[in-house]
């Protein structure tokens, strides 16, 4: 899917407030852009997929059910602001 479609979507909303989150903590907003995406109807989840490792090169992808490592947490709180929970991998994979 091209950027700005369902897919995308909800990053796209967020992303000014996700930048921000990003130049706060030292992160490379650039970095969280291209990590894969999973969401919820309140929430974001940002995820590592590491196109070199052993399932990919057996052609297996994401069928042997490794799971990717999951980097940060957003969620849309009831006030209306984003809560961002870190990982033990946000660090590795954004700084």
């Amino acid at each position: 899917m091209r950027k700005g479609d369902t897919m995308c979507k909800r990053f796209d909303d967020w992303s000014q407030e996700i930048k921000n989150f990003c130049d706060k903590n030292g992160y490379s907003f650039e970095k969280a852009k291209s990590l894969s995406q999973c969401w919820g109807k309140d929430d974001l989840f940002l995820q590592y997929f590491d196109p070199d490792s052993e399932s990919v090169r057996k052609g297996l992808g994401l069928l042997d059910e490794t799971p990717m490592p999951l980097v940060l947490y957003i969620k849309r709180l009831p006030d209306g602001r984003l809560l961002f929970k870190q990982t033990e991998h946000t660090k590795k994979y954004l700084a």
